[in-house]
């Protein structure tokens, strides 16, 4: 019994970003350049935790970002405009991604776009946790 406990305990601290809300955790189909999104408010600077693993026919690797709302047309690519974004969560043509890094309060879009794949619909399983 203690053993399990102490392993549980060493999973916690392993793992921090497990304690917050989850956002998503699911597999997003995306055809050639499609993108699936998550909007998202932050009251307060918060850490994010996002992981991108592939799941099928994403070899050839997916955009993801974390952008301003206002901006999200423009860093898809849909629209002209200014595009900023949260450079630590910037992924270009990865084949997976995991990072937890702190995020200041407002509106946000994270967002996955097939951008390498013009043949098939890439598969990927997105996981993203928020800890306030």
């Amino acid at each position: 019994m203690k053993l399990h406990a102490f392993v549980l305990a060493g999973l916690l601290i392993a793992t921090p970003a497990l304690a917050g809300t989850e956002m998503v955790n699911d597999d997003w189909v995306l055809t050639p350049q499609e993108s699936h999104s998550v909007t998202f408010t932050l009251p307060t600077a918060a850490n994010v935790f996002v992981e991108m693993t592939p799941v099928k026919h994403a070899d050839k690797g997916v955009r993801l970002r974390i952008v301003p709302v206002e901006d999200f047309e423009a860093c898809a690519g849909r629209a002209q405009g200014q595009c900023r974004s949260r450079g630590d969560f910037d992924g270009f043509a990865v084949r997976s991604f995991s990072h937890t890094g702190v995020v200041p309060a407002g509106r946000w879009v994270f967002f996955v776009q097939n951008t390498e794949n013009i043949l098939e619909r890439a598969i990927v399983h997105v996981h993203m946790i928020v800890n306030p």
